[in-house]
This record gives structure tokens, sequence and C-alpha cells, in this order.
């Protein structure tokens, strides 16, 4: 009888150890998990197989935009030249905006397109990586730990900074670009925030995933207090 006795006591469940990372939890980030890994590892197979066509000798115009270097006006303007291609309706006009195209770009022009789109790359890359971390830590540790809820604040950290500063850079470098090709768009501090446009979608979702973090952190000392009581 004894010996049975602290048979059961030994299965109590205070006595078992904690088992993070199970597959009820898993589940809570589902479909996210399984999209994010998927996504991540396409675009390191996008990277690597670009790396090896610049390697080869072949033209990277994912990140630099093709052949020719182009900077779009962001101003429209009406014109009554393309009447015989756009037919309006009455009482409607055709607004046109232009776009300025070097055919035999120099180093800085190349440099600006450059810039003009790599920020964006990068904040995807990062916003990727960070994530796909989050997602694997979940899995082998659990949702609600302190380190799920401080790989999701700095997911939020990096998305909210990076699209703010990302489209700060690509705008000053689209201005600058547009400035050597345009004679009637100088590079200045107007100019500069003309081709500027808040990314509201980025600075929204990089707020929830912020406030997803505060509710795991909250989450995560919940749990422990629980756990402490019983």
């Amino acid at each position: 009888m004894f010996a049975e006795l602290r048979g059961k006591r030994r299965a109590e469940p205070g006595d078992e150890p904690v088992v993070h990372g199970d597959h009820a939890e898993k589940r809570l980030l589902e479909p996210l998990s399984t999209v994010i890994r998927f996504v991540y590892r396409l675009f390191l197979g996008g990277l690597v197989v670009g790396g090896v066509g610049t390697l080869l000798g072949s033209e990277p115009h994912l990140m630099l935009g093709g052949p020719y270097v182009c900077a779009e006006a962001r101003s429209d303007f009406s014109t009554d030249s393309f009447a015989t291609l756009f037919t309006p309706q009455p009482g409607a006009e055709v607004m046109v905006r232009p776009t300025y195209c070097a055919d035999h770009a120099d180093g800085a022009q190349r440099l600006y397109d450059f810039l003009g789109g790599f920020p964006s790359w990068l904040l995807l890359l990062g916003m990727l990586f960070l994530l796909n971390r989050l997602v694997q830590g979940v899995s082998r540790e659990g949702v609600f730990t302190p380190q799920a809820a401080d790989r999701a604040r700095l997911a939020g950290w990096w998305l909210l900074l990076g699209c703010l500063v990302g489209e700060t850079v690509e705008a000053g470098a689209h201005a600058a670009l547009l400035a050597t090709l345009a004679q009637d768009h100088p590079f200045t501090a107007e100019n500069w925030l003309d081709s500027w446009q808040p990314p509201y979608a980025l600075i929204l979702t990089a707020l929830g995933i912020l406030t997803f973090a505060r509710v795991m952190r909250a989450g995560v000392a919940m749990r422990e207090d629980l756990d402490g009581t019983v």
C-alpha cells in the first residue's frame, strides 16, 4: 500500500516537468508560421539564384531595376497631346505624369536607383528573418514565454523604424535621381518631401505587432503567477 501511495505521489501534476511548445500552442500561430517559413525560404532561394546570376554575368534586374535608370515625376499635368491615343469622356481630361530615363546612366545615377529600392528589400528580409526566428522559437519553447515576447517586440520595432527610415532614404534617392534627369526638378527639401510617402499600412502593422508583444508579455506574467499559485 505504501508503495502504491508513493507511486501516486510521483505522478502528481505539480511534480511533472513542464513541456513547452506543445501541439496546441504551435497551432496558435497557424497559418502564419507556415507562410513565414515558405516565404522566407523562397526569398533566400531567390537571393541565392540572383547572386549566382550576377557572378555569371547576368544583369541583376531585381535590385537595379533593369537596364535603364528611370525616375517618375510625382506631379501630374494636363495635356492635349495624347488626345488621339486616350479619348476622354466629355468633361474629362487626360492627366500625364512624366518618367525620365537615362540611356547611359553614370555611377551616381545607378547608386540613387539602387538606394531607391534596396531599403525595402532589406526591411523585408530582416522582417522575414525575425518572424522566422519567432516561429522557430515558439515551436521549441511555446507561445507564452519571455523569449517569444521579446522576439515579437524586436520584430515590431524593426518594422516601425525600418519603414520610416527606409521610406526617407528611398524618397531622398528618388529626388536626387530625378534632379539628375530633369532640369525642372532640382534636389531640394521640398522635392524630397514630395517624394516621401507615409507608409501608413506598415506603421499600423508594426504598432499591432508591438501591442501583440505586450499581450504576450502580460500572458507570460499571468502564467507564471498561475503556476506559482498552483
